[in-house]
């Protein structure tokens, strides 16, 4: 594999990836909607509006992407590709200046994609001592770690995706593990699976295999405590519906299969005894005791298709359910009842995910607008910016500000 750097002050940029960023200390965002997958942060403020001069820095990154950024204190970590020539790229940024501090290359194989699919949509994850990234192929499926100074510490390789729109399940890390999915669509020659690779090794440590249907998902699991502190992954797919799975064994804890019956999308969201999955068409809301691994038969409700997300994850703040819809309309009903309390379009179609920061939420449409709304049970627009490009990804917040990432590029507004 080829390695990049920027040469003169790389070693002094690599020493600033353990330091506090100085305008806003340490951050950790370390999975796709932040480190505990939920995409809130209430304790940080960002403004509503801004113009230009707000922009700490923007850069350049090779080839295209749609995955989000991931953030380590004061690193940022971001894939992207070249998928005419089937190459992808991990690039390390400092935070505090968006200067590069290295680049690794991949050599892919070819995917078969929707056309707005990409090579670099599975956003990665970090930890203290790792980056780890997946890159989903037609004839094998790469997951590799990285230290935070770009040095492979190994690479693994699974089954590749036969399936029409590709890959695009993004990682998740458990307390050992890196946990992704490898779906495959009815026909092809693999089997479909959910896979936990030690992160010390890159062998695996559990391997549960699935059934195949005719969509696979590309949902993103979510790590969720009972009371007793006990975690568990919920997985959403049209295969196997709702499913708890313990992270450690792979053991499935709970699963309902009835409840979704198209191509699954949108992660999993948990608030209070409640379960958020969204199909095309239907989104689904199930309630769940995760002490005694027991669910409902049931939906607790379900919400039309003008009110079910496709893509775009939602989110739950203070008991409110913000739903942002392909087609760019957003609402919010009670997470409890289903209660619809507003729904508007302020702009155009999406498929990033909302961030709730603070008293507001933060989503970017695919032409690249920034929509500011106000995390409430009454409507109020407070801004719509323009990226300048467009967008299919899900801001990310750092020491130093606010990430978005474009199709070729990242840029940072100040707090």
């Amino acid at each position: 594999m080829k390695k990049l750097m920027i040469p003169g002050l790389i070693l002094f940029l690599f020493a600033g990836i353990n330091c506090r960023a100085q305008d806003g200390g340490q951050q950790l965002w370390t999975r796709f909607r932040g480190s505990e997958g939920t995409g809130m942060d209430l304790n940080t403020s960002f403004p509503a509006t801004w113009d230009s001069s707000a922009y700490r820095w923007v850069t350049k990154l090779p080839g295209v992407g749609h995955a989000s950024p991931v953030v380590w204190e004061a690193a940022i970590f971001v894939t992207s590709a070249d998928d005419a020539r089937d190459v992808g790229y991990v690039t390390a940024i400092e935070d505090r200046t968006g200067n590069i501090l290295w680049q690794k290359e991949f050599g892919l194989t070819d995917l078969d994609m929707h056309v707005d699919n990409n090579l670099a949509s599975a956003t990665p994850a970090v930890d203290e001592k790792q980056v780890y990234v997946v890159w989903y192929a037609k004839e094998k499926t790469i997951l590799a770690a990285l230290s935070h100074r770009g040095e492979l510490q190994w690479q693994s390789q699974f089954s590749g995706i036969e399936a029409r729109h590709g890959g695009g399940s993004s990682l998740v890390l458990t307390k050992k593990a890196v946990v992704f999915t490898l779906e495959q669509e009815e026909g092809s020659p693999f089997s479909s699976t959910w896979v936990a690779v030690d992160k010390a090794t890159g062998e695996i440590t559990w391997e549960l295999e699935r059934e195949t249907c005719s969509r696979n998902s590309f949902s993103t699991p979510l790590q969720v405590k009972n009371d007793m502190q006990e975690s568990q992954l919920i997985f959403t797919s049209e295969a196997h519906g709702f499913t708890g799975v313990d992270p450690e064994t792979g053991k499935v804890l709970w699963e309902n299969k009835g409840l979704l019956t198209h191509r699954v999308v949108a992660s999993p969201v948990y608030s209070n005894g409640l379960v958020f999955g969204s199909r095309k068409g239907e989104a689904v809301i199930m309630e769940v005791d995760l002490n005694a691994h027991g669910i409902a038969d049931t939906a607790r409700y379900t919400l039309p298709p003008s009110l079910s997300p496709y893509v775009p994850t939602p989110l739950v703040v203070n008991g409110l359910l913000f739903l942002f819809m392909d087609n760019g309309t957003v609402a919010c009903v009670e997470f409890e009842s289903g209660k619809l309390l507003w729904k508007e379009r302020p702009a155009g179609p999406l498929y990033g995910s909302p961030v709730c920061v603070g008293d507001k939420l933060y989503c970017v449409t695919k032409k690249g607008r920034v929509l500011v709304l106000r995390a409430d049970s009454s409507y109020e627009l407070s801004g719509i910016h323009d990226l300048g490009e467009g967008s299919f990804s899900t801001p990310v917040l750092s020491g130093s500000g606010m990430v978005f990432r474009t199709f070729s590029k990242l840029m940072c507004i100040k707090k």
